[in-house]
């Protein structure tokens, strides 16, 4: 009886000894392969900005199968363009809080400034996959001035920006968008 007993704690040790190694190496080791995050950190290193880059792509899992620069753009306008999305989604629901009010106006003009962006984001994703980076870069370029102008109705209004934050965010987004397709277009 003590020697059954001692090989169910056996196995039950064992068994604690695999679940806990398991857990560790999950909380260790990215999902990323070291192959596929210095992939991504070397092309990160080739953008106006590396660590804003590197941040934004491993924080997708998607990254985990990317191993061309074309696929980290994919990523990279895709993020954007949902970011776009939201940041519209965002200024119409300010919009309606500040009805009546002079921030209505400079948010009427951000929510279609980023839904704008995220369309042309959209039409520049399809370039990428015909490998028309040029078109691309034409599209994404819509792209951010469609952002800027964002920040630029408040300003024009004399208006502090209730948008600020929202815009910083997408506007990076869409900024490493450009530069990953930049690094496409090298002639």
């Amino acid at each position: 009886m003590a020697e059954g007993r001692r090989s169910v704690l056996m196995l039950i040790n064992h068994y604690c000894f695999v679940i806990i190694t398991a857990s560790i190496c999950l909380l260790e080791f990215p999902v990323l392969t070291c192959a596929n995050k210095n992939f991504v950190l070397k092309t990160c290193n080739s953008t106006d900005i590396p660590d804003l880059c590197a941040q934004i792509l491993l924080s997708d899992p998607r990254s985990v199968n990317v191993t061309d620069v074309r696929g980290l753009t994919d990523i990279a306008l895709d993020i954007a363009a949902r970011s776009a999305d939201s940041a519209s989604s965002h200024a119409s629901d300010l919009a309606d809080k500040y009805a009546g009010l002079p921030e209505q106006e400079p948010l009427d003009s951000c929510t279609q400034g980023w839904s704008e962006a995220a369309d042309d984001l959209r039409d520049a994703q399809e370039q990428v996959d015909e490998a028309n980076y040029t078109a691309a870069a034409r599209i994404i370029n819509e792209a951010v001035d469609n952002g800027d102008d964002c920040e630029k109705a408040f300003a024009d209004k004399g208006l502090k920006s209730v948008m600020a934050d929202v815009d910083k965010t997408t506007s990076d987004q869409v900024g490493l968008a450009a530069d990953l397709i930049d690094l496409l277009n090298v002639p």
